[in-house]
């Protein structure tokens, strides 16, 4: 995963989440309008129907001591346990080609409580993690700054960076790790070292490992994610073999 990638997935999760807030608004508005009075014809009487309304909650923290979900962080192309749905493909449209998969796992603090900024930095060193570009940390292959990004570590609240150099005063809910994989035959090891890291993650900040829908990390769950991989590495070769 390169630096360019890495900045779009940053950039356009920001972008994204700004326009769908503003859509939701817009369709709110326009529904509450058009709920508003009850009545099929022009000469029937109608009814104020009322409804509850409630100013959005800005903290980042619900009621439970969860994340609210309006402020996480999450890559472009991760899976949402909110947005999530089974969709049926058209059986005569010719089936496209395979898109990169964005990988996301989390790793979380007890409810009601959060990692500090110098215990994610001595944490971050502890599992092979440095600094990098787009002020989140970076796994690479080979020497930091000059070898292959093979997975990123971003803050769990948006926008996903941390303000390294000002750590000392720093706190987060939790961290968010992520990598995009194209089919390519090392894509399974990614997958490992992601989980690998997420569960040393966990021991070092005494913290939980989530899965790509925001649900505790269980070997069914593992597995699920390891089949995507391998089936989109089994589909990119099969184009190369082709080709």
């Amino acid at each position: 995963m390169d630096a360019d990638t890495l900045r779009i997935i940053l950039i356009v999760c920001g972008g994204a989440a700004l326009a769908g807030h503003y859509y939701w608004e817009r369709r709110r508005e326009a529904r509450a309008a058009d709920e508003f009075f009850e009545g099929e014809g022009p000469d029937d009487k109608r009814e104020p129907r009322l409804w509850g309304a409630s100013d959005e909650d800005d903290d980042e923290m619900d009621d439970d001591g969860s994340v609210d979900e309006r402020v996480l962080f999450r890559p472009v192309g991760a899976s949402s346990a909110v947005d999530d749905f089974d969709a049926e493909e058209a059986p005569d449209r010719p089936e496209p080609p395979p898109q990169p998969l964005i990988l996301q796992l989390s790793v979380v603090a007890p409810a009601g409580s959060r990692f500090d900024g110098p215990a994610i930095v001595r944490a971050a060193g502890r599992c092979g993690l440095e600094p990098g570009e787009m002020d989140v940390f970076h796994r690479y292959r080979g020497p930091a700054s000059s070898g292959e990004v093979l997975f990123g570590v971003a803050n769990l609240v948006k926008p996903g960076t941390f303000p390294f150099g000002a750590m000392a005063d720093f706190e987060s809910p939790g961290l968010s790790l992520f990598a995009e994989v194209r089919g390519e035959p090392g894509d399974p090891q990614i997958l490992d070292g992601m989980l690998e890291t997420a569960r040393d993650l966990a021991r070092e900040l005494r913290g939980m490992v989530l899965d790509d829908r925001r649900h505790r990390m269980s070997p069914d769950a593992e597995n699920r994610l390891r089949q995507r991989v391998l089936a989109l590495t089994s589909a990119r070769s099969g184009l190369r073999e082709q080709a």
